[in-house]
């Protein structure tokens, strides 16, 4: 009898792990399902993406890259080895050999590994979830030279990650919309050697307004020197439509 008793004992509590597990893997089921809706949204809203892992899409080859946080995190990784692969080829020069691309990937997987600065935690995050600590050390670096700039979410480089290495003119500003990231900054970082100039338009609906002076007004939000960073742009938050470079 006492064995029996045992045995039903056991049973119930293995039951109950098992009930457990399953509601567990339901919940990370739920989460990347989650994950997937948003990347889904974004390829949908946007032309020419391409999702690259389980959470990132490149555009153009990849000279274009977002990021999204993986479930249950608040900030975006440092770039997928897709990703370091990507943009190493895009910030090789001309006649650069394979290992040189496969030693720069190599080396934007590691650098970003290194934190090189520390924030307060975000109050700008989902749910209330405040960050311990956050820095931009997401934005790749590589040996080349030609670094790159990026736009993230929330303040302290939280959310998702928007990161471009080419410059753009003021003529051929870059609008926040054809990537599903209109007034979404909240901070940035500039790896690179470029100034990054951003802006917001105007006149509501009027992408010219946006980095030209329409009726005396300028569209100028900040100026992004290089080699530097923010974790807030404090008043301006949301608020950026578009950039240029220098």
């Amino acid at each position: 009898m006492l064995n029996r008793r045992r045995s039903l004992v056991v049973g119930a509590v293995c039951a109950m792990a098992l009930g457990m597990i399953g509601q567990a893997q339901a919940y990370t089921d739920d989460q990347t399902s989650a994950l997937q809706q948003q990347i889904n949204e974004v390829l949908a809203s946007t032309q020419g993406g391409v999702q690259i892992s389980p959470n990132e899409i490149a555009w153009e080859n990849g000279n274009v890259i977002m990021s999204f946080p993986e479930p249950g995190e608040t900030e975006a990784p440092a770039s997928s080895p897709v990703a370091a692969n990507l943009e190493a080829r895009v910030s090789a020069p001309a006649g650069a050999s394979s290992a040189e691309i496969a030693r720069a990937a190599d080396a934007i997987v590691a650098d970003s590994g290194a934190s090189d600065v520390a924030d307060e935690g975000s109050d700008d995050a989902p749910s209330g979830v405040v960050s311990a600590a956050a820095s931009d050390s997401s934005c790749p670096t590589v040996t080349f030279g030609n670094d790159w700039y990026c736009f993230y979410q929330y303040t302290n480089y939280g959310g998702r990650r928007l990161q471009f290495s080419a410059a753009y003119s003021t003529a051929n500003a870059i609008m926040f919309d054809a990537y599903g990231f209109e007034n979404k900054t909240s901070s940035w970082s500039n790896k690179g050697g470029k100034t990054i100039y951003v802006g917001g338009r105007t006149v509501s609906g009027n992408n010219y307004s946006c980095n030209h002076w329409v009726n005396g007004k300028s569209p100028r939000l900040w100026t992004e020197g290089d080699h530097s960073h923010s974790p807030s742009v404090g008043s301006l938050d949301n608020q950026a439509d578009c950039f240029w470079t220098s």
